[in-house]
Protein backbone atom coordinates (compact mmCIF):
# COMPACT_ATOMS: atom_id res chain seq x y z
CA UNK A 1 0.00 0.00 0.00
CA UNK A 2 1.58 3.39 -1.36
CA UNK A 3 0.88 6.22 0.83
CA UNK A 4 0.63 9.03 -1.99
CA UNK A 5 0.90 12.75 -1.15
CA UNK A 6 0.87 15.53 -3.40
CA UNK A 7 0.96 19.37 -2.48
CA UNK A 8 -1.77 20.55 -0.49
CA UNK A 9 -4.51 22.34 -2.55
CA UNK A 10 -6.13 23.93 0.18
CA UNK A 11 -6.57 27.55 -0.48
CA UNK A 12 -4.62 29.47 1.83
CA UNK A 13 -6.16 32.46 3.79
CA UNK A 14 -4.01 35.00 5.10
CA UNK A 15 -4.86 35.12 8.94
CA UNK A 16 -7.05 38.19 10.04
CA UNK A 17 -9.60 37.32 12.13
CA UNK A 18 -8.00 36.09 15.33
CA UNK A 19 -11.16 34.73 17.94
CA UNK A 20 -9.72 34.87 21.30
CA UNK A 21 -12.39 32.88 24.04
CA UNK A 22 -11.95 34.09 27.76
CA UNK A 23 -13.15 32.85 30.51
CA UNK A 24 -11.91 35.66 32.40
CA UNK A 25 -10.15 34.09 34.99
CA UNK A 26 -6.71 34.50 35.89
CA UNK A 27 -6.21 31.00 33.61
CA UNK A 28 -7.18 33.09 30.36
CA UNK A 29 -4.66 35.77 30.67
CA UNK A 30 -2.18 33.61 29.35
CA UNK A 31 -4.85 32.88 26.31
CA UNK A 32 -5.15 36.11 25.21
CA UNK A 33 -1.49 36.84 25.60
CA UNK A 34 -0.97 34.18 23.16
CA UNK A 35 -4.40 35.12 20.94
CA UNK A 36 -3.11 38.87 20.76
CA UNK A 37 0.79 37.98 19.95
CA UNK A 38 -0.36 35.71 17.15
CA UNK A 39 -2.35 38.58 15.65
CA UNK A 40 0.48 41.27 15.95
CA UNK A 41 2.82 39.22 14.51
CA UNK A 42 0.30 38.47 11.68
CA UNK A 43 -0.69 42.30 11.81
CA UNK A 44 0.36 42.69 7.57
CA UNK A 45 -2.17 40.58 6.95
CA UNK A 46 -4.13 42.74 9.31
CA UNK A 47 -4.93 40.57 11.51
CA UNK A 48 -7.56 41.82 14.33
CA UNK A 49 -8.77 40.37 17.20
CA UNK A 50 -12.03 39.28 19.33
CA UNK A 51 -12.63 38.58 22.58
CA UNK A 52 -15.79 36.72 23.57
CA UNK A 53 -16.90 35.72 26.91
CA UNK A 54 -19.76 33.35 26.85
CA UNK A 55 -22.03 33.62 30.36
CA UNK A 56 -23.22 30.46 31.36
CA UNK A 57 -25.60 31.63 33.27
CA UNK A 58 -27.01 29.76 36.45
CA UNK A 59 -31.27 30.60 36.14
CA UNK A 60 -32.04 28.37 39.36
CA UNK A 61 -29.34 30.30 41.61
CA UNK A 62 -30.28 33.43 40.39
CA UNK A 63 -33.98 32.51 40.57
CA UNK A 64 -32.94 31.94 44.49
CA UNK A 65 -32.72 35.47 44.78
CA UNK A 66 -34.99 36.69 42.70
CA UNK A 67 -38.68 37.42 42.97
CA UNK A 68 -40.54 36.79 40.20
CA UNK A 69 -39.40 36.57 35.96
CA UNK A 70 -39.13 40.35 35.86
CA UNK A 71 -36.73 40.69 38.82
CA UNK A 72 -35.07 37.46 36.91
CA UNK A 73 -34.47 39.38 33.76
CA UNK A 74 -33.15 42.24 35.78
CA UNK A 75 -30.40 40.31 37.18
CA UNK A 76 -29.47 38.42 34.09
CA UNK A 77 -28.84 41.76 32.36
CA UNK A 78 -27.04 43.34 35.48
CA UNK A 79 -25.04 39.66 35.49
CA UNK A 80 -24.01 40.46 31.81
CA UNK A 81 -23.29 44.00 32.12
CA UNK A 82 -21.04 43.17 34.95
CA UNK A 83 -19.08 40.31 32.69
CA UNK A 84 -18.82 42.97 29.96
CA UNK A 85 -16.81 45.14 32.15
CA UNK A 86 -15.09 43.00 33.36
CA UNK A 87 -14.28 41.90 29.52
CA UNK A 88 -13.17 45.82 28.86
CA UNK A 89 -10.81 45.70 31.90
CA UNK A 90 -8.59 42.39 30.60
CA UNK A 91 -8.71 44.39 27.08
CA UNK A 92 -7.38 47.34 28.91
CA UNK A 93 -5.08 45.01 31.14
CA UNK A 94 -3.30 43.51 27.74
CA UNK A 95 -3.11 47.10 25.96
CA UNK A 96 -5.40 46.17 23.04
CA UNK A 97 -5.48 49.18 20.62
CA UNK A 98 -8.96 49.99 18.85
CA UNK A 99 -6.90 49.16 16.10
CA UNK A 100 -6.47 45.56 16.81
CA UNK A 101 -10.09 45.02 18.61
CA UNK A 102 -12.45 44.02 16.25
CA UNK A 103 -14.60 43.72 19.03
CA UNK A 104 -14.94 42.21 22.77
CA UNK A 105 -18.55 40.62 23.32
CA UNK A 106 -20.16 39.01 26.19
CA UNK A 107 -22.60 36.36 25.17
CA UNK A 108 -24.76 34.09 27.20
CA UNK A 109 -24.65 30.35 26.12
CA UNK A 110 -22.52 27.33 26.71
CA UNK A 111 -18.96 28.41 26.29
CA UNK A 112 -18.88 25.46 22.81
CA UNK A 113 -21.70 27.19 21.65
CA UNK A 114 -21.13 30.32 21.87
CA UNK A 115 -17.64 30.24 20.39
CA UNK A 116 -18.36 28.14 17.54
CA UNK A 117 -20.69 30.32 16.57
CA UNK A 118 -18.94 33.40 16.72
CA UNK A 119 -16.53 31.78 14.39
CA UNK A 120 -18.55 30.92 11.96
CA UNK A 121 -20.54 34.71 12.31
CA UNK A 122 -16.93 36.28 12.11
CA UNK A 123 -15.35 33.90 9.50
CA UNK A 124 -12.81 33.49 11.79
CA UNK A 125 -9.45 32.28 10.46
CA UNK A 126 -8.30 30.93 13.95
CA UNK A 127 -9.76 30.19 17.13
CA UNK A 128 -7.73 30.84 20.42
CA UNK A 129 -9.03 29.00 23.72
CA UNK A 130 -7.50 27.79 27.00
CA UNK A 131 -6.73 23.87 28.25
CA UNK A 132 -7.33 23.49 32.04
CA UNK A 133 -3.65 21.97 32.58
CA UNK A 134 -1.36 19.15 31.85
CA UNK A 135 -0.76 15.67 33.21
CA UNK A 136 -3.15 12.63 34.11
CA UNK A 137 -5.47 13.84 36.12
CA UNK A 138 -5.92 17.69 34.26
CA UNK A 139 -5.80 16.14 31.25
CA UNK A 140 -9.49 14.62 31.78
CA UNK A 141 -11.07 17.89 31.86
CA UNK A 142 -9.24 19.22 28.45
CA UNK A 143 -12.57 21.41 28.67
CA UNK A 144 -15.43 20.59 27.80
CA UNK A 145 -15.41 23.97 26.08
CA UNK A 146 -12.14 23.36 23.89
CA UNK A 147 -13.13 19.22 23.54
CA UNK A 148 -15.93 20.43 21.76
CA UNK A 149 -14.73 23.41 19.90
CA UNK A 150 -12.36 21.25 18.37
CA UNK A 151 -14.95 18.62 17.03
CA UNK A 152 -17.02 21.37 15.79
CA UNK A 153 -14.54 24.40 14.10
CA UNK A 154 -14.23 24.53 10.88
CA UNK A 155 -11.09 26.66 10.86
CA UNK A 156 -7.69 25.86 12.93
CA UNK A 157 -7.95 25.90 16.61
CA UNK A 158 -4.97 26.83 19.17
CA UNK A 159 -5.71 24.96 22.40
CA UNK A 160 -3.32 27.00 24.84
CA UNK A 161 -1.21 25.21 27.68
CA UNK A 162 0.97 27.51 29.86
CA UNK A 163 2.73 30.39 28.05
CA UNK A 164 3.22 30.17 24.33
CA UNK A 165 6.14 31.62 23.04
CA UNK A 166 4.89 33.62 19.86
CA UNK A 167 6.88 32.86 17.32
CA UNK A 168 7.32 29.46 18.52
CA UNK A 169 11.27 28.25 18.22
CA UNK A 170 10.36 24.55 19.01
CA UNK A 171 7.38 22.75 16.92
CA UNK A 172 6.87 19.19 16.62
CA UNK A 173 4.11 18.43 13.54
CA UNK A 174 3.63 14.47 13.53
CA UNK A 175 2.15 12.52 10.00
CA UNK A 176 0.23 9.53 9.32
CA UNK A 177 1.34 10.46 5.79
CA UNK A 178 -2.37 10.52 4.78
CA UNK A 179 -3.17 13.18 1.93
CA UNK A 180 -5.37 14.47 5.35
CA UNK A 181 -2.08 14.75 7.32
CA UNK A 182 -0.45 16.18 4.42
CA UNK A 183 -2.56 18.94 4.04
CA UNK A 184 -2.78 19.75 7.91
CA UNK A 185 0.73 19.52 8.01
CA UNK A 186 1.25 22.28 4.62
CA UNK A 187 -1.88 24.55 6.40
CA UNK A 188 0.02 24.43 9.89
CA UNK A 189 3.27 25.39 8.07
CA UNK A 190 1.71 28.48 6.34
CA UNK A 191 -0.46 29.89 9.75
CA UNK A 192 3.00 29.56 11.36
CA UNK A 193 5.24 31.09 8.53
CA UNK A 194 2.89 34.33 9.02
CA UNK A 195 3.68 34.58 12.81
CA UNK A 196 7.77 33.75 12.28
CA UNK A 197 8.39 37.13 10.90
CA UNK A 198 12.75 36.73 10.98
CA UNK A 199 12.97 34.31 13.68
CA UNK A 200 14.34 30.69 13.32
CA UNK A 201 11.74 28.36 13.83
CA UNK A 202 13.19 24.69 13.99
CA UNK A 203 10.36 22.02 12.79
CA UNK A 204 10.37 18.02 13.62
CA UNK A 205 8.06 16.41 11.26
CA UNK A 206 7.40 12.57 13.09
CA UNK A 207 5.87 9.84 11.61
CA UNK A 208 4.94 6.84 14.23
CA UNK A 209 5.32 3.43 12.46
CA UNK A 210 2.50 1.18 14.25
CA UNK A 211 2.10 -2.42 13.52
CA UNK A 212 -0.63 -2.29 11.30
CA UNK A 213 1.47 0.20 9.42
CA UNK A 214 4.51 -2.42 9.47
CA UNK A 215 2.47 -4.85 8.44
CA UNK A 216 1.10 -2.76 5.42
CA UNK A 217 4.23 -1.49 4.31
CA UNK A 218 6.23 -4.29 4.67
CA UNK A 219 4.07 -6.05 2.14
CA UNK A 220 4.63 -3.70 -0.52
CA UNK A 221 5.06 -4.63 -3.99
CA UNK A 222 3.51 -7.92 -3.65
CA UNK A 223 6.06 -9.48 -1.66
CA UNK A 224 4.87 -12.80 0.13
CA UNK A 225 6.41 -12.25 3.12
CA UNK A 226 7.37 -9.59 5.62
CA UNK A 227 10.06 -7.54 4.60
CA UNK A 228 12.40 -6.82 7.61
CA UNK A 229 11.49 -3.77 10.26
CA UNK A 230 14.54 -2.16 8.67
CA UNK A 231 13.58 -2.17 5.12
CA UNK A 232 9.76 -1.02 5.84
CA UNK A 233 11.30 2.09 7.81
CA UNK A 234 13.52 3.09 5.14
CA UNK A 235 9.97 2.91 3.31
CA UNK A 236 8.25 5.61 6.10
CA UNK A 237 11.46 7.42 5.85
CA UNK A 238 11.21 8.14 2.02
CA UNK A 239 7.50 9.23 2.34
CA UNK A 240 7.98 11.06 5.16
CA UNK A 241 10.76 12.93 3.17
CA UNK A 242 8.71 13.24 0.38
CA UNK A 243 5.59 14.13 1.89
CA UNK A 244 8.00 17.15 4.02
CA UNK A 245 8.90 18.20 0.39
CA UNK A 246 6.05 18.61 -1.36
CA UNK A 247 3.74 20.03 1.40
CA UNK A 248 6.59 22.02 2.59
CA UNK A 249 6.89 24.13 -0.57
CA UNK A 250 7.46 27.63 -0.27
CA UNK A 251 8.52 27.69 3.73
CA UNK A 252 11.96 27.43 3.44
CA UNK A 253 12.25 29.76 6.44
CA UNK A 254 11.95 26.48 8.63
CA UNK A 255 14.68 24.33 9.64
CA UNK A 256 12.44 20.79 8.97
CA UNK A 257 13.83 17.71 10.36
CA UNK A 258 12.05 14.01 10.21
CA UNK A 259 12.04 11.16 12.19
CA UNK A 260 10.04 7.79 11.86
CA UNK A 261 9.56 6.32 15.29
CA UNK A 262 8.08 2.78 16.38
CA UNK A 263 5.12 2.03 18.21
CA UNK A 264 1.93 3.43 18.97
CA UNK A 265 1.27 6.97 17.49
CA UNK A 266 -0.20 9.15 20.24
CA UNK A 267 2.17 7.53 23.23
CA UNK A 268 4.93 7.71 20.97
CA UNK A 269 4.11 11.82 20.30
CA UNK A 270 3.82 12.55 23.66
CA UNK A 271 7.24 10.47 24.66
CA UNK A 272 9.16 12.05 21.79
CA UNK A 273 7.43 16.01 23.36
CA UNK A 274 9.25 13.92 26.57
CA UNK A 275 12.64 13.79 25.06
CA UNK A 276 12.55 16.78 22.56
CA UNK A 277 10.31 19.73 24.08
CA UNK A 278 8.55 21.51 22.02
CA UNK A 279 6.74 24.90 22.30
CA UNK A 280 3.94 24.02 20.30
CA UNK A 281 2.56 20.76 18.17
CA UNK A 282 1.11 21.14 14.97
CA UNK A 283 -1.03 18.21 14.51
CA UNK A 284 -4.25 17.77 12.54
CA UNK A 285 -7.95 16.45 13.58
CA UNK A 286 -8.30 13.72 11.21
CA UNK A 287 -5.55 10.81 9.80
CA UNK A 288 -5.62 8.21 7.49
CA UNK A 289 -9.45 7.08 6.58
CA UNK A 290 -10.70 10.41 8.14
CA UNK A 291 -11.77 10.16 11.49
CA UNK A 292 -15.48 10.96 12.32
CA UNK A 293 -15.37 14.21 13.44
CA UNK A 294 -17.56 13.42 16.76
CA UNK A 295 -14.64 11.48 17.55
CA UNK A 296 -12.00 14.35 16.77
CA UNK A 297 -9.62 11.50 15.62
CA UNK A 298 -7.92 9.26 19.01
CA UNK A 299 -4.13 10.46 18.25
CA UNK A 300 -5.49 14.45 18.44
CA UNK A 301 -7.53 13.84 20.66
CA UNK A 302 -5.02 12.34 23.15
CA UNK A 303 -2.54 14.83 22.32
CA UNK A 304 -4.42 17.90 22.95
CA UNK A 305 -5.52 16.38 26.82
CA UNK A 306 -2.10 15.48 27.23
CA UNK A 307 0.44 17.30 25.46
CA UNK A 308 2.54 19.54 27.79
CA UNK A 309 2.76 22.38 25.81
CA UNK A 310 -0.13 24.05 23.57
CA UNK A 311 -1.18 22.75 20.25
CA UNK A 312 -2.25 23.75 16.87
CA UNK A 313 -4.88 21.34 15.55
CA UNK A 314 -6.15 21.68 12.32
CA UNK A 315 -9.41 20.84 10.49
CA UNK A 316 -9.66 19.29 7.09
CA UNK A 317 -11.73 21.07 4.59
CA UNK A 318 -15.15 19.73 4.02
CA UNK A 319 -14.63 18.73 0.46
CA UNK A 320 -11.46 16.77 1.53
CA UNK A 321 -13.71 15.10 4.11
CA UNK A 322 -16.51 14.36 1.37
CA UNK A 323 -13.77 12.96 -0.82
CA UNK A 324 -12.57 10.27 1.37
Amino acid sequence: MTIQNSPSSRPHRPLRNVLIGTSLGEESEAVVRAGLAVARTAAAAGAQVTLVHAAQLDTLQILQSAAGPAMVEIAVQETLEERLRELERQVERHGIAPSELAGARVLSGPPHQVLTAAAQSLAADLVVVGATGSGPVAAELLGSTADRVLRKADCPVLVVRGELPVPPRRVLAPVDLSPLSAEAFASGLRLLAEVAGEAETAVRAVHVLSFLAVLALGREGGRGELAPYEEVERIAAEQLRRLVQENGQGNGRFRIDTAVLPGEARFEILRDLEQNPADLVVLGTHGRGGFDRLMLGSVAATVARRAPCSVLLIPPMPQTIQAI
